[in-house]
């Protein structure tokens, strides 16, 4: 009996040898690899400059503000900004959908409620505050070669509630994976 207990901890024991040692052979996580091969998917800290309607190269005409962008699986996009210029709690969560392009560049649309109009509302030109409707920014990004980082150039609309468009900038931002 007491050789049988012996044979059985010394399969034990070399049982368990075996999976150490498979184990130890398995690839090690590296996150430059995996982000990589995700490509755009996932959480992203982003930097926004914004610029006159169809000039990203002119000058910038507002503070730079962030926002957190995340790109699903299946091509959906989800995003969310602190730019100051809008009074708490009047812009909703942008939702939308993104895809890879031919050229290797990634374009997205998303779309934001805005729930009422600014107190201070007045349509310019320059516009002053925003209408109750919605925002829409289409974007062509560009992720970096290691995929940690990407640059984007947006094109963003404004609509009021009857979808007739109002005030139009151009934006461009960078971001960093969170």
């Amino acid at each position: 009996m007491f050789i049988n207990a012996t044979r059985r901890a010394g399969i034990g024991c070399a049982a368990l040898a075996a999976f150490a040692a498979i184990l130890s052979l398995a690839p090690t996580s590296q996150a430059q690899s995996q982000q990589s091969s995700l490509g755009l998917v996932g959480a992203w800290s982003v930097t926004v400059a914004l610029h006159p309607a169809g000039n990203c190269n002119g000058p910038v005409i507002a503070p730079l503000f962030s926002s957190i962008v995340m790109f699903s699986r299946g091509g959906t996009v989800t995003e969310s900004t602190s730019n100051p210029a809008f009074e708490p709690g009047q812009r909703g969560t942008g939702l939308g959908v993104w895809w890879l392009n031919e050229d290797g560049t990634y374009s997205a649309t998303d779309v934001a409620y805005i729930l009422f109009t600014s107190s201070n509302y007045a349509p310019g030109p320059p516009p002053v505050g925003f209408a109750a409707g919605t925002q829409a920014i289409t974007h062509t990004i560009v992720l970096n070669s290691d995929a940690s980082a990407w640059t984007d150039r947006a094109t963003v609309q404004f609509y009021g509630v009857n979808h007739n468009p109002l005030n139009r900038a151009c934006a461009t931002a960078s971001a960093v994976r969170l």
